[in-house]
């Protein structure tokens, strides 16, 4: 059953620090019309321990509301929150604040389904708003979530699609996750069967190794009589097939789309 709210979010941080000082920015949107979506900055993190950080100082700090200075050698000498900028004004608030208004977003008993990209880090950070006590944490904040490149390589599906800008920004990536699971979701509609369709693959593949030993029962054929197509077969042989595709079906829960399940 679908859930009727899907949350999709992400996380910056630094992955040295498993404190509160570490996050650095949190992004969740869902899959309402509009989507609800959230964007915190954490004043309560440790910037210059950031400053050897090539990756993060190069590509998470651009979009946040900060400033780098640097040594002539071009090392990071500090780094220092801008507090006039328009991001910070907005986004920016200590840890509690956040905590509070993650709640807020999260709200009642009911936990929305979570996605994210590689996301255990990212739940490990939401959690630790929390103080990583899930006996204190509001209900409707999700315990669990479901990873997207897990799913992905579940499903054999190819690489996701690429990311047109926004890349390590926290609500940027949130959204990004959202049209992921979309790109996933219409990947799997393409790759379901219907009863029919799989009766007739799997007579083929029966007519294909008619010496093998593993065999699916079937109707009483005399033996060394040469298998018929399937367009050869009585509407009573291609239904006997169709009920063990259904059973398959049924048995491994894969639909087609115009099954309407």
């Amino acid at each position: 059953m679908t859930p009727d709210r899907i949350v999709y979010f992400d996380t910056e941080f630094d992955p040295r620090n498993p404190s509160i000082n570490g996050l650095l920015s949190i992004g969740l949107t869902d899959n309402g019309s509009p989507a609800a979506s959230y964007y915190a900055i954490n004043t309560d993190a440790d910037l210059n321990a950031l400053a050897d950080h090539t990756f993060i100082v190069d590509h998470v700090l651009p979009y946040l509301p900060v400033s780098v200075e640097r040594r002539p050698d071009g090392s990071v000498a500090a780094i220092r929150w801008v507090t006039d900028d328009l991001q910070y004004r907005a986004y920016a608030k200590p840890a509690d604040q956040i905590a509070e208004e993650v709640a807020a977003y999260f709200p009642g008993d009911q936990q929305p389904e979570l996605w994210a990209n590689w996301g255990k880090d990212d739940l490990a950070y939401l959690h630790r708003l929390f103080g990583n006590d899930w006996g204190t944490m509001p209900a409707g904040v999700p315990r669990l979530f479901r990873d997207l490149e897990v799913w992905r390589q579940q499903l054999g599906a190819p690489e996701p699609p690429v990311q047109l800008g926004g890349e390590h920004h926290a609500l940027a990536d949130a959204r990004y996750n959202r049209d992921f699971h979309r790109h996933l979701i219409s990947f799997q509609k393409l790759q379901r069967i219907g009863a029919q369709e799989l009766a007739e693959h799997l007579y083929a593949a029966l007519t294909d190794t008619a010496g093998s030993t593993a065999r699916m029962a079937r109707p009483a054929r005399p033996a060394g009589t040469p298998r018929p197509a399937w367009a050869d077969l009585t509407e009573e042989q291609r239904q006997h097939h169709q009920d063990v595709a259904q059973a398959l079906l049924k048995r491994v829960e894969v639909t087609h789309p115009q099954d309407g399940r």
